[in-house]
Protein backbone atom coordinates (compact mmCIF):
# COMPACT_ATOMS: atom_id res chain seq x y z
CA UNK A 1 0.00 0.00 0.00
CA UNK A 2 1.40 3.65 -0.49
CA UNK A 3 1.82 5.22 2.83
CA UNK A 4 1.38 9.02 3.47
CA UNK A 5 3.38 11.42 5.92
CA UNK A 6 2.54 14.38 7.70
CA UNK A 7 4.47 17.29 8.60
CA UNK A 8 4.00 19.41 11.75
CA UNK A 9 3.84 22.55 10.13
CA UNK A 10 2.45 24.66 7.58
CA UNK A 11 4.42 23.74 5.16
CA UNK A 12 3.21 21.41 2.23
CA UNK A 13 4.62 17.88 2.53
CA UNK A 14 5.95 16.52 -0.77
CA UNK A 15 4.79 12.46 -1.22
CA UNK A 16 7.79 10.76 -2.65
CA UNK A 17 9.11 7.18 -3.41
CA UNK A 18 12.42 6.86 -3.38
CA UNK A 19 15.24 4.13 -1.49
CA UNK A 20 18.96 4.42 -1.61
CA UNK A 21 21.21 1.80 -0.73
CA UNK A 22 24.65 3.90 -1.07
CA UNK A 23 27.51 4.75 1.44
CA UNK A 24 28.25 8.13 3.15
CA UNK A 25 31.92 7.51 3.84
CA UNK A 26 32.37 5.65 0.50
CA UNK A 27 31.58 8.82 -1.30
CA UNK A 28 33.63 11.11 1.46
CA UNK A 29 36.64 8.38 0.80
CA UNK A 30 36.24 8.90 -2.88
CA UNK A 31 36.02 13.01 -3.05
CA UNK A 32 39.95 13.32 -3.24
CA UNK A 33 40.00 11.72 -6.37
CA UNK A 34 37.39 13.86 -7.78
CA UNK A 35 38.55 17.02 -6.60
CA UNK A 36 42.01 16.14 -8.63
CA UNK A 37 40.84 16.32 -11.76
CA UNK A 38 38.15 18.86 -13.23
CA UNK A 39 37.34 16.43 -16.00
CA UNK A 40 36.85 13.48 -13.92
CA UNK A 41 33.26 14.31 -12.09
CA UNK A 42 30.23 15.50 -14.02
CA UNK A 43 29.19 17.72 -10.47
CA UNK A 44 32.46 20.49 -11.16
CA UNK A 45 32.67 22.91 -13.90
CA UNK A 46 35.63 25.50 -15.11
CA UNK A 47 36.50 26.12 -11.40
CA UNK A 48 36.43 24.38 -7.94
CA UNK A 49 35.00 24.82 -4.75
CA UNK A 50 35.87 26.68 -1.90
CA UNK A 51 35.75 26.18 1.52
CA UNK A 52 34.70 28.40 4.55
CA UNK A 53 35.95 28.12 8.19
CA UNK A 54 32.69 28.77 9.66
CA UNK A 55 31.10 25.73 8.25
CA UNK A 56 27.38 24.28 9.15
CA UNK A 57 26.86 21.38 11.50
CA UNK A 58 27.15 18.11 9.69
CA UNK A 59 24.27 16.52 8.01
CA UNK A 60 23.23 12.90 6.27
CA UNK A 61 22.99 12.66 2.65
CA UNK A 62 19.84 12.98 1.28
CA UNK A 63 19.67 9.13 0.01
CA UNK A 64 20.28 8.29 3.75
CA UNK A 65 17.28 10.60 4.91
CA UNK A 66 15.03 9.10 1.86
CA UNK A 67 16.11 5.35 3.32
CA UNK A 68 15.34 6.19 6.62
CA UNK A 69 11.40 7.98 5.38
CA UNK A 70 11.10 4.20 3.51
CA UNK A 71 12.00 2.08 6.39
CA UNK A 72 9.61 3.89 8.68
CA UNK A 73 6.65 3.82 6.37
CA UNK A 74 6.20 7.41 5.63
CA UNK A 75 7.46 6.88 1.86
CA UNK A 76 7.61 3.35 -0.65
CA UNK A 77 10.22 3.02 -3.48
CA UNK A 78 10.29 5.15 -6.79
CA UNK A 79 12.75 4.24 -9.37
CA UNK A 80 13.22 7.79 -11.08
CA UNK A 81 13.39 9.15 -7.57
CA UNK A 82 16.48 6.90 -6.66
CA UNK A 83 17.94 8.24 -10.27
CA UNK A 84 17.36 11.64 -9.33
CA UNK A 85 18.38 11.24 -5.67
CA UNK A 86 22.22 9.69 -6.21
CA UNK A 87 22.98 12.89 -8.28
CA UNK A 88 21.65 15.47 -5.68
CA UNK A 89 23.26 13.09 -3.16
CA UNK A 90 26.57 13.54 -5.41
CA UNK A 91 26.22 17.33 -5.62
CA UNK A 92 25.23 17.69 -2.01
CA UNK A 93 28.72 15.87 -1.10
CA UNK A 94 30.57 18.30 -3.37
CA UNK A 95 29.47 21.02 -1.87
CA UNK A 96 30.00 20.12 1.81
CA UNK A 97 31.22 23.41 3.45
CA UNK A 98 30.95 25.02 0.41
CA UNK A 99 30.93 29.35 -0.03
CA UNK A 100 30.92 31.31 -3.48
CA UNK A 101 33.08 33.87 -1.74
CA UNK A 102 36.68 33.07 -3.39
CA UNK A 103 34.67 32.79 -6.52
CA UNK A 104 33.09 35.81 -6.42
CA UNK A 105 36.87 37.62 -4.94
CA UNK A 106 38.51 36.11 -8.23
CA UNK A 107 35.35 37.61 -10.32
CA UNK A 108 36.00 41.32 -8.85
CA UNK A 109 40.29 40.59 -9.37
CA UNK A 110 39.80 39.61 -12.86
CA UNK A 111 37.23 42.92 -13.30
CA UNK A 112 39.41 45.38 -11.91
CA UNK A 113 42.78 44.04 -13.45
CA UNK A 114 40.88 43.97 -17.14
CA UNK A 115 39.39 47.76 -16.70
CA UNK A 116 43.34 48.36 -15.54
CA UNK A 117 44.54 47.05 -18.41
CA UNK A 118 41.88 48.68 -21.11
CA UNK A 119 42.74 51.96 -19.05
CA UNK A 120 46.25 51.57 -20.27
CA UNK A 121 45.62 50.13 -23.70
CA UNK A 122 43.74 53.31 -24.40
CA UNK A 123 46.39 55.70 -23.67
CA UNK A 124 48.76 53.98 -25.45
CA UNK A 125 51.00 52.51 -22.29
CA UNK A 126 52.96 49.46 -22.09
CA UNK A 127 49.84 48.35 -19.62
CA UNK A 128 51.94 47.30 -16.81
CA UNK A 129 50.14 46.58 -13.67
CA UNK A 130 52.10 46.82 -10.38
CA UNK A 131 51.01 44.71 -7.36
CA UNK A 132 53.62 44.58 -3.97
CA UNK A 133 57.02 43.94 -5.53
CA UNK A 134 56.09 41.96 -8.41
CA UNK A 135 55.04 43.41 -12.38
CA UNK A 136 53.42 41.82 -15.22
CA UNK A 137 52.50 42.92 -18.41
CA UNK A 138 48.93 43.29 -19.31
CA UNK A 139 49.02 39.48 -21.08
CA UNK A 140 50.75 37.91 -18.61
CA UNK A 141 48.54 39.28 -16.05
CA UNK A 142 45.73 38.27 -17.72
CA UNK A 143 46.84 34.94 -17.99
CA UNK A 144 47.99 34.95 -14.61
CA UNK A 145 44.41 35.71 -13.25
CA UNK A 146 42.98 32.98 -15.93
CA UNK A 147 45.13 30.39 -14.11
CA UNK A 148 43.56 31.47 -10.37
CA UNK A 149 40.42 31.10 -11.70
CA UNK A 150 41.06 27.77 -13.13
CA UNK A 151 41.82 26.47 -9.70
CA UNK A 152 39.03 27.78 -8.19
CA UNK A 153 36.30 25.32 -9.10
CA UNK A 154 32.96 25.39 -8.64
CA UNK A 155 29.91 22.54 -8.49
CA UNK A 156 27.70 22.50 -10.87
CA UNK A 157 23.93 22.40 -10.11
CA UNK A 158 21.36 20.81 -11.75
CA UNK A 159 18.28 21.10 -13.54
CA UNK A 160 15.40 18.67 -13.04
CA UNK A 161 12.50 18.24 -15.48
CA UNK A 162 9.72 16.32 -15.74
CA UNK A 163 5.57 15.86 -15.16
CA UNK A 164 3.98 17.14 -12.44
CA UNK A 165 3.09 15.71 -9.16
CA UNK A 166 6.66 12.89 -9.53
CA UNK A 167 8.43 14.25 -6.60
CA UNK A 168 10.35 16.61 -7.90
CA UNK A 169 10.33 19.37 -5.11
CA UNK A 170 10.08 16.69 -2.16
CA UNK A 171 13.64 15.95 -3.24
CA UNK A 172 14.74 19.49 -3.68
CA UNK A 173 13.38 20.13 -0.31
CA UNK A 174 15.44 17.76 1.10
CA UNK A 175 18.20 18.34 -0.88
CA UNK A 176 18.30 21.75 0.49
CA UNK A 177 17.25 21.20 3.68
CA UNK A 178 20.24 19.19 4.01
CA UNK A 179 22.69 20.71 2.20
CA UNK A 180 25.73 21.72 3.94
CA UNK A 181 26.00 25.14 2.57
CA UNK A 182 25.84 28.28 5.15
CA UNK A 183 23.99 30.73 2.81
CA UNK A 184 21.27 28.82 0.93
CA UNK A 185 17.84 30.31 -0.01
CA UNK A 186 14.84 28.20 -1.76
CA UNK A 187 12.56 30.25 -3.27
CA UNK A 188 9.64 29.85 -6.01
CA UNK A 189 10.94 31.19 -9.65
CA UNK A 190 8.34 33.34 -9.95
CA UNK A 191 8.82 34.73 -5.93
CA UNK A 192 12.29 34.89 -7.09
CA UNK A 193 12.08 36.78 -9.71
CA UNK A 194 9.47 39.46 -8.09
CA UNK A 195 12.29 39.84 -5.86
CA UNK A 196 14.84 40.76 -8.54
CA UNK A 197 12.21 43.31 -10.74
CA UNK A 198 12.02 45.09 -7.05
CA UNK A 199 15.19 45.36 -6.57
CA UNK A 200 16.01 46.67 -9.58
CA UNK A 201 13.39 48.95 -9.44
CA UNK A 202 14.74 50.63 -5.91
CA UNK A 203 18.30 50.77 -7.70
CA UNK A 204 16.79 52.74 -10.59
CA UNK A 205 15.38 54.99 -8.14
CA UNK A 206 18.29 55.72 -5.92
CA UNK A 207 20.37 56.05 -9.29
CA UNK A 208 18.04 58.49 -10.42
CA UNK A 209 18.09 60.42 -7.42
CA UNK A 210 22.12 59.84 -6.93
CA UNK A 211 23.03 61.42 -10.95
CA UNK A 212 19.43 62.62 -12.03
CA UNK A 213 18.24 62.06 -15.21
CA UNK A 214 20.84 61.43 -18.16
CA UNK A 215 20.12 61.18 -21.53
CA UNK A 216 23.63 59.57 -22.55
CA UNK A 217 23.52 55.42 -21.93
CA UNK A 218 26.11 54.17 -19.82
CA UNK A 219 27.18 50.67 -20.63
CA UNK A 220 29.04 50.00 -17.70
CA UNK A 221 29.03 47.34 -15.13
CA UNK A 222 28.15 49.82 -12.31
CA UNK A 223 25.68 51.52 -13.81
CA UNK A 224 23.82 48.21 -14.96
CA UNK A 225 21.05 47.38 -12.39
CA UNK A 226 20.45 43.69 -13.47
CA UNK A 227 24.23 42.86 -13.23
CA UNK A 228 24.26 45.13 -9.72
CA UNK A 229 21.32 42.95 -8.18
CA UNK A 230 23.06 39.45 -9.07
CA UNK A 231 26.34 40.97 -7.69
CA UNK A 232 23.82 41.72 -4.24
CA UNK A 233 22.82 38.42 -4.11
CA UNK A 234 25.95 36.85 -5.11
CA UNK A 235 26.83 37.86 -1.57
CA UNK A 236 23.48 36.44 0.08
CA UNK A 237 23.30 33.52 -1.13
CA UNK A 238 26.02 30.72 -2.37
CA UNK A 239 23.24 28.00 -3.11
CA UNK A 240 19.76 28.87 -4.85
CA UNK A 241 17.29 26.34 -5.33
CA UNK A 242 14.47 26.93 -7.58
CA UNK A 243 11.04 25.27 -7.52
CA UNK A 244 9.12 25.59 -10.51
CA UNK A 245 11.43 27.09 -13.29
CA UNK A 246 9.32 28.80 -15.60
CA UNK A 247 9.71 31.30 -17.94
CA UNK A 248 6.37 33.35 -19.49
CA UNK A 249 7.46 37.21 -19.26
CA UNK A 250 9.42 38.58 -22.01
CA UNK A 251 10.94 40.88 -19.14
CA UNK A 252 12.45 37.72 -17.27
CA UNK A 253 13.30 36.19 -19.88
CA UNK A 254 15.24 39.19 -21.93
CA UNK A 255 17.25 39.37 -18.61
CA UNK A 256 17.79 35.98 -17.33
CA UNK A 257 20.77 35.79 -19.11
CA UNK A 258 22.94 38.86 -17.73
CA UNK A 259 21.43 38.33 -14.19
CA UNK A 260 22.61 34.41 -14.22
CA UNK A 261 25.41 34.62 -16.14
CA UNK A 262 26.73 37.00 -13.17
CA UNK A 263 25.71 34.91 -10.25
CA UNK A 264 27.06 32.10 -12.09
CA UNK A 265 30.49 34.09 -12.62
CA UNK A 266 30.45 34.45 -9.04
CA UNK A 267 30.51 30.85 -7.76
CA UNK A 268 26.53 30.66 -7.43
CA UNK A 269 25.18 27.12 -7.40
CA UNK A 270 21.90 27.17 -8.85
CA UNK A 271 19.49 23.83 -8.36
CA UNK A 272 16.09 23.90 -10.14
CA UNK A 273 12.76 22.04 -10.76
CA UNK A 274 11.01 22.68 -14.19
CA UNK A 275 7.68 20.81 -15.93
CA UNK A 276 9.66 21.75 -19.51
CA UNK A 277 13.84 20.91 -20.37
CA UNK A 278 16.32 23.46 -21.03
CA UNK A 279 14.92 23.58 -24.44
CA UNK A 280 11.72 24.05 -24.31
CA UNK A 281 11.79 26.75 -21.68
CA UNK A 282 10.37 30.17 -23.46
CA UNK A 283 9.70 28.01 -26.71
CA UNK A 284 7.82 30.65 -29.72
CA UNK A 285 8.33 33.61 -27.22
CA UNK A 286 9.04 36.94 -28.67
CA UNK A 287 12.79 37.87 -29.34
CA UNK A 288 14.05 34.12 -28.33
CA UNK A 289 16.74 35.09 -29.27
CA UNK A 290 17.88 37.33 -26.82
CA UNK A 291 17.15 34.54 -24.57
CA UNK A 292 19.02 31.19 -25.96
CA UNK A 293 22.45 32.38 -24.54
CA UNK A 294 20.70 31.79 -21.14
CA UNK A 295 19.96 28.62 -22.08
CA UNK A 296 23.43 27.52 -23.14
CA UNK A 297 24.83 28.70 -19.80
CA UNK A 298 22.40 26.77 -17.77
CA UNK A 299 23.24 23.70 -19.65
CA UNK A 300 27.16 24.66 -19.25
CA UNK A 301 26.64 25.11 -15.47
CA UNK A 302 23.85 22.56 -14.37
CA UNK A 303 23.66 19.02 -14.64
CA UNK A 304 20.24 18.03 -16.92
CA UNK A 305 18.41 15.78 -15.13
CA UNK A 306 15.12 14.20 -16.61
CA UNK A 307 13.48 12.34 -14.14
CA UNK A 308 11.27 9.97 -16.14
CA UNK A 309 8.29 9.31 -14.19
CA UNK A 310 4.48 10.21 -14.83
CA UNK A 311 2.96 9.05 -11.51
CA UNK A 312 1.18 11.82 -10.09
CA UNK A 313 1.64 11.63 -6.52
CA UNK A 314 -0.81 14.27 -5.68
CA UNK A 315 -3.60 12.85 -6.96
CA UNK A 316 -2.85 9.32 -5.73
CA UNK A 317 -2.43 10.31 -2.48
CA UNK A 318 -5.55 12.95 -2.61
CA UNK A 319 -8.71 11.59 -1.39
CA UNK A 320 -12.15 13.17 -0.49
CA UNK A 321 -11.80 16.10 -3.35
CA UNK A 322 -15.67 16.61 -3.03
CA UNK A 323 -15.79 17.60 0.23
CA UNK A 324 -14.28 20.99 -0.98
CA UNK A 325 -14.07 21.42 -3.88
CA UNK A 326 -17.55 21.93 -5.61
CA UNK A 327 -18.65 22.22 -9.02
CA UNK A 328 -21.75 24.16 -10.46
CA UNK A 329 -25.06 22.65 -11.11
CA UNK A 330 -26.22 21.08 -14.01
CA UNK A 331 -27.93 23.92 -15.31
CA UNK A 332 -24.60 26.09 -14.89
CA UNK A 333 -25.40 28.03 -11.32
CA UNK A 334 -23.54 27.83 -8.50
CA UNK A 335 -26.57 27.53 -6.05
CA UNK A 336 -26.19 23.96 -4.15
CA UNK A 337 -22.33 24.91 -4.64
CA UNK A 338 -22.29 27.60 -3.14
CA UNK A 339 -24.39 27.18 0.06
CA UNK A 340 -22.09 24.28 0.56
CA UNK A 341 -19.24 26.38 0.51
CA UNK A 342 -21.10 28.77 2.80
CA UNK A 343 -21.19 25.91 5.50
CA UNK A 344 -17.78 25.01 5.07
CA UNK A 345 -16.38 29.12 5.73
CA UNK A 346 -18.95 29.51 8.80
CA UNK A 347 -17.11 26.35 10.57
CA UNK A 348 -14.19 27.82 9.57
CA UNK A 349 -15.22 31.18 11.18
CA UNK A 350 -16.59 29.35 14.35
CA UNK A 351 -19.06 32.09 15.74
CA UNK A 352 -16.84 34.52 14.72
CA UNK A 353 -18.27 37.36 13.00
CA UNK A 354 -16.44 37.35 9.59
CA UNK A 355 -15.91 41.15 8.19
CA UNK A 356 -14.61 42.65 5.33
CA UNK A 357 -10.96 44.29 5.58
CA UNK A 358 -8.34 45.94 3.57
CA UNK A 359 -5.02 43.48 2.97
CA UNK A 360 -2.13 45.14 2.73
CA UNK A 361 -0.13 44.27 -0.17
CA UNK A 362 2.83 44.90 -2.18
CA UNK A 363 4.18 48.91 -2.91
CA UNK A 364 1.67 50.62 -0.25
CA UNK A 365 -1.52 49.49 -1.97
CA UNK A 366 -4.31 46.96 -0.69
CA UNK A 367 -6.90 44.31 -1.47
CA UNK A 368 -10.26 44.45 -0.63
CA UNK A 369 -10.99 41.37 1.00
CA UNK A 370 -15.10 40.84 1.28
CA UNK A 371 -15.35 38.31 4.16
CA UNK A 372 -12.28 37.56 6.36
CA UNK A 373 -11.80 36.32 10.33
CA UNK A 374 -10.68 38.89 11.98
CA UNK A 375 -7.31 36.50 13.16
CA UNK A 376 -6.30 35.48 9.63
CA UNK A 377 -7.36 31.80 9.88
CA UNK A 378 -9.49 32.36 6.17
CA UNK A 379 -10.44 34.44 3.31
CA UNK A 380 -13.23 34.52 1.19
CA UNK A 381 -13.18 35.43 -2.20
CA UNK A 382 -14.70 35.11 -5.79
CA UNK A 383 -12.53 34.62 -8.98
CA UNK A 384 -13.17 37.60 -10.48
CA UNK A 385 -11.88 39.50 -7.41
CA UNK A 386 -8.37 37.89 -7.44
CA UNK A 387 -7.89 37.47 -11.26
CA UNK A 388 -9.87 39.72 -13.24
CA UNK A 389 -8.19 42.68 -12.05
CA UNK A 390 -4.47 43.62 -12.12
CA UNK A 391 -2.73 41.75 -9.68
CA UNK A 392 0.62 39.88 -9.21
CA UNK A 393 2.52 36.93 -7.65
CA UNK A 394 3.50 39.88 -4.64
CA UNK A 395 -0.15 40.82 -4.10
CA UNK A 396 -1.40 36.59 -4.13
CA UNK A 397 1.76 36.02 -1.81
CA UNK A 398 0.24 38.62 1.05
CA UNK A 399 -3.00 36.98 0.66
CA UNK A 400 -1.52 33.37 1.17
CA UNK A 401 0.72 34.81 4.39
CA UNK A 402 -2.35 35.99 5.94
CA UNK A 403 -4.55 32.94 5.49
CA UNK A 404 -4.43 29.87 6.57
CA UNK A 405 -7.58 28.63 4.55
CA UNK A 406 -8.97 30.33 1.45
CA UNK A 407 -12.07 29.88 0.06
CA UNK A 408 -12.32 30.86 -4.08
CA UNK A 409 -16.05 30.65 -5.36
CA UNK A 410 -17.16 30.63 -8.84
CA UNK A 411 -13.95 29.51 -10.88
CA UNK A 412 -15.28 29.36 -14.94
CA UNK A 413 -13.31 27.82 -17.71
CA UNK A 414 -10.52 29.51 -18.56
CA UNK A 415 -9.83 29.61 -22.08
CA UNK A 416 -6.98 30.94 -24.68
CA UNK A 417 -9.64 33.91 -24.61
CA UNK A 418 -9.02 34.84 -21.09
CA UNK A 419 -5.37 33.91 -20.87
CA UNK A 420 -4.66 36.51 -18.84
CA UNK A 421 -7.02 35.40 -15.86
CA UNK A 422 -5.44 31.83 -16.73
CA UNK A 423 -1.93 33.33 -16.09
CA UNK A 424 -3.05 34.92 -12.91
CA UNK A 425 -5.22 31.95 -11.64
CA UNK A 426 -2.20 29.63 -11.96
CA UNK A 427 -0.18 32.17 -10.33
CA UNK A 428 -2.05 32.52 -7.46
CA UNK A 429 -2.53 28.86 -7.21
CA UNK A 430 1.55 28.36 -6.74
CA UNK A 431 1.64 30.72 -3.84
CA UNK A 432 -1.07 29.35 -2.16
CA UNK A 433 0.58 25.81 -2.17
CA UNK A 434 4.10 27.15 -1.49
CA UNK A 435 2.38 28.88 1.79
CA UNK A 436 0.46 25.22 2.54
CA UNK A 437 -3.23 27.11 2.39
CA UNK A 438 -5.83 24.77 1.95
CA UNK A 439 -8.25 25.41 -0.43
CA UNK A 440 -12.26 25.65 -0.90
CA UNK A 441 -13.68 25.84 -4.20
CA UNK A 442 -16.63 26.06 -6.63
CA UNK A 443 -16.19 26.19 -10.18
CA UNK A 444 -17.82 25.30 -13.31
CA UNK A 445 -15.76 21.72 -13.75
CA UNK A 446 -13.36 19.55 -11.93
CA UNK A 447 -9.73 21.02 -11.94
CA UNK A 448 -8.72 18.90 -15.11
CA UNK A 449 -11.33 20.15 -16.80
CA UNK A 450 -10.96 23.91 -16.27
CA UNK A 451 -8.70 24.75 -18.54
CA UNK A 452 -9.99 24.23 -22.34
CA UNK A 453 -7.44 25.76 -24.99
CA UNK A 454 -4.24 23.31 -24.88
CA UNK A 455 -4.34 22.17 -28.21
CA UNK A 456 -5.82 25.35 -29.68
CA UNK A 457 -2.98 27.01 -28.94
CA UNK A 458 -0.41 24.67 -30.81
CA UNK A 459 -2.74 24.72 -34.06
CA UNK A 460 -3.32 28.52 -34.13
CA UNK A 461 0.68 28.72 -33.88
CA UNK A 462 0.92 26.55 -36.82
CA UNK A 463 -1.62 28.02 -39.09
CA UNK A 464 -0.19 31.26 -38.29
CA UNK A 465 3.24 29.83 -39.49
CA UNK A 466 2.00 28.96 -42.44
CA UNK A 467 0.10 31.57 -43.57
CA UNK A 468 2.95 33.60 -43.22
CA UNK A 469 5.63 31.30 -44.19
CA UNK A 470 7.51 31.25 -41.25
CA UNK A 471 9.13 28.03 -39.24
CA UNK A 472 6.79 26.85 -36.75
CA UNK A 473 8.86 26.82 -33.98
CA UNK A 474 10.99 29.76 -34.44
CA UNK A 475 7.92 32.73 -34.25
CA UNK A 476 10.16 35.49 -33.34
CA UNK A 477 12.29 38.60 -33.99
CA UNK A 478 16.02 38.10 -35.32
CA UNK A 479 18.67 39.24 -32.69
CA UNK A 480 19.46 42.93 -34.01
CA UNK A 481 16.22 43.95 -35.73
CA UNK A 482 13.62 46.47 -33.65
CA UNK A 483 14.03 45.20 -30.32
CA UNK A 484 10.54 44.82 -28.18
CA UNK A 485 7.95 45.13 -30.87
CA UNK A 486 6.10 42.28 -31.33
CA UNK A 487 3.38 43.08 -34.42
CA UNK A 488 2.72 39.75 -35.30
CA UNK A 489 -1.01 38.81 -35.06
CA UNK A 490 -3.05 35.57 -35.15
CA UNK A 491 -6.79 35.84 -34.52
CA UNK A 492 -6.29 39.29 -32.54
CA UNK A 493 -3.93 37.45 -30.13
CA UNK A 494 0.06 38.59 -30.68
CA UNK A 495 2.01 35.84 -31.34
CA UNK A 496 3.89 36.90 -28.05
CA UNK A 497 0.65 36.05 -26.13
CA UNK A 498 0.67 32.86 -27.58
CA UNK A 499 3.51 31.86 -26.59
CA UNK A 500 2.88 32.48 -22.70
CA UNK A 501 -0.39 31.13 -23.49
CA UNK A 502 1.51 27.60 -24.80
CA UNK A 503 3.76 27.62 -21.46
CA UNK A 504 0.31 27.63 -19.54
CA UNK A 505 -0.56 24.89 -21.13
CA UNK A 506 2.06 23.50 -19.07
CA UNK A 507 1.46 25.47 -16.53
CA UNK A 508 -1.49 24.37 -15.67
CA UNK A 509 -1.38 20.62 -15.52
CA UNK A 510 1.01 21.94 -12.19
CA UNK A 511 -1.52 23.91 -11.01
CA UNK A 512 -4.80 21.18 -11.47
CA UNK A 513 -2.75 18.56 -9.80
CA UNK A 514 -2.11 21.25 -7.19
CA UNK A 515 -5.68 22.09 -7.13
CA UNK A 516 -6.54 18.75 -6.61
CA UNK A 517 -4.27 17.92 -3.25
CA UNK A 518 -4.96 21.15 -1.60
CA UNK A 519 -8.51 20.40 -1.48
CA UNK A 520 -8.36 16.86 -0.42
CA UNK A 521 -8.39 15.65 3.19
CA UNK A 522 -4.75 14.66 3.63
CA UNK A 523 -3.78 18.74 2.85
CA UNK A 524 -6.75 20.00 5.23
CA UNK A 525 -5.62 17.19 7.88
CA UNK A 526 -1.88 18.79 7.92
CA UNK A 527 -3.48 22.64 7.98
CA UNK A 528 -5.52 22.10 10.44
CA UNK A 529 -2.27 20.83 12.69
Amino acid sequence: PIAMYFILSRRPCRHGLISSLFSWQRERQAMSSRIISIAVHPHFCSRSLSTTSSSPAPTSPITNVISDRIRSGHLVHDQAQERAARRLARLQLALDGYDNFEASSAYDEARRREAAAAEKAAKGADAVVTEGDEQWTSDDNLAKDKDERERIRVPRGMFIHGAVGTGKSMLMDTFHEHARVAKKRRVHFHSFMADVHKRIHKMKQRDLAKHGRSFSVDTSEERNPILRVATELSGEVSLLCFDEFQVTDVADALILSQLFGTLWARGVVVVATSNRPPSDLYEGGINRGYFLPFIDMLRRHCIVHEFESSTDYRRLLSDGLDEFFFVSDENGGFDNAAKQCGDIFEQLVDGTSACPIELDVAFGRTISVRQAHPDGIVGRFTFDELCNVELGSSDYRSIAQEFQFVVIEEIPMLTLKEHDQARRFITLVDELYEAGCALVCTAVAPPDELFTGREGVKSQQKNFAQKKNVPDESIEAKVGEMFGIDVAQSNGKTVGELASVRELAFAFERASSRLTEMCSKPWWRKAQL
